[in-house]
């Protein structure tokens, strides 16, 4: 099985600008990073580089707008680790990459410790250890075999 990329993807990927002939580029490289690329991914990679070379004025046209809205944030989103997302960050509109859900202690439902210690012998699915210094980090655990899927420091 190949290995993902996934894990690199927390904090920003574009930040300071919202135009679209800053974005697009950008975006499309960020994308052509992932490992697997999937292969939607893979076309829409395709077809918007085509849009770039063919589309007069490519940047100020409708089709930019809907590769940019329509395409890439969806594409990039599909990458996001468990509880992040893809989009513009809470407090800045003009910095654009993969942020923790502002939802995310409603969110999760998994089991919450301290310390790896306290995960019962056998133990299957998510776990999330936050320290006394307010770090988190969250594991996948089956049959008590746990790896780690994110950090935050």
């Amino acid at each position: 099985m190949a290995k993902n990329n996934y894990s690199r993807n927390m904090g920003s990927v574009s930040c300071g600008t919202m135009r679209e002939e800053d974005l697009i580029p950008r975006f499309l490289y960020e994308l052509k990073q992932m490992r697997p690329l999937h292969r939607e991914h893979r076309k829409l990679i395709r077809e918007i580089e085509h849009n770039m070379e063919t589309v007069k004025n490519y940047f100020a046209s409708y089709e930019a707008g809907c590769d940019l809205n329509d395409g890439l944030f969806d594409a990039l989103g599909a990458y996001a680790l468990p509880y992040f997302y893809f989009g513009a960050h809470p407090g800045d509109g003009a910095d654009y990459g993969y942020w923790l859900s502002e939802n995310f202690d409603d969110d999760f439902d998994g089991l919450k410790v301290d310390d790896l210690a306290g995960v019962p012998k056998g133990f299957s699915g998510e776990v999330l250890v936050v320290n006394d210094h307010g770090n988190m980090s969250l594991y996948a655990y089956s049959r008590g075999r746990g790896r780690e899927i994110w950090s935050i420091v």
